[in-house]
């Protein structure tokens, strides 16, 4: 289900940077994101402190992108992401590939705590990571300047203990 991105996922990258209904719970603006913009993010995805990968459904078609940012071998953590495709959402994509990214974090980096942040009114997205078991840890007040407003972020993570608890 996870693998690393490839250069044919670039039309369907580029089909959720370009619609609003997704990027617009995002800091960064996708809207004017080209080609050869994501062709060079993909041939950059796997780094020592950036780990983006695609998962797919059972064909290897790209549902979304995932990842571990700012991996930190000091502090033994990362920061989550994930995007899915329109198509795929509601469908259980999204929920099997965190728990193989954690598992990933946990097993195979040996990190200590996986953590995120989110729009506090992305009321779906705050739903699906404690559906996913992050704990939430809080708020940060008016975080962000997003569409002419302050914003507030919500604060969650998961330490390899409580990922270990809720999935033996």
């Amino acid at each position: 289900m996870l693998r690393k991105l490839a250069l044919k996922d670039i039309p369907y990258m580029l089909e959720w940077m370009h619609d609003l209904t997704i990027n617009c719970h995002f800091r960064k603006n996708f809207s004017d994101i080209t080609e050869e913009q994501v062709r060079r993010f993909v041939e950059h995805s796997y780094t020592d402190t950036d780990i983006n990968f695609a998962f797919t459904d059972d064909d290897d078609e790209y549902k979304g992108t995932i990842s571990l940012k700012n991996i930190s071998s000091l502090d033994k953590n990362a920061e989550y992401a994930i995007v899915t495709t329109k198509e795929a959402q509601g469908k259980n994509y999204a929920f099997r590939a965190t728990i193989e990214i954690l598992q990933f974090a946990f097993e195979q980096l040996h990190l200590h705590k996986v953590y995120l942040n989110v729009l506090e009114t992305n009321e779906r997205a705050n739903r699906f990571y404690r559906k996913v078991g992050f704990i939430y840890e809080g708020t940060a007040k008016e975080q962000l300047f997003l569409n002419g407003t302050y914003q507030n972020l919500n604060w969650y993570g998961i330490t390899e203990q409580q990922f270990k608890e809720l999935y033996k």
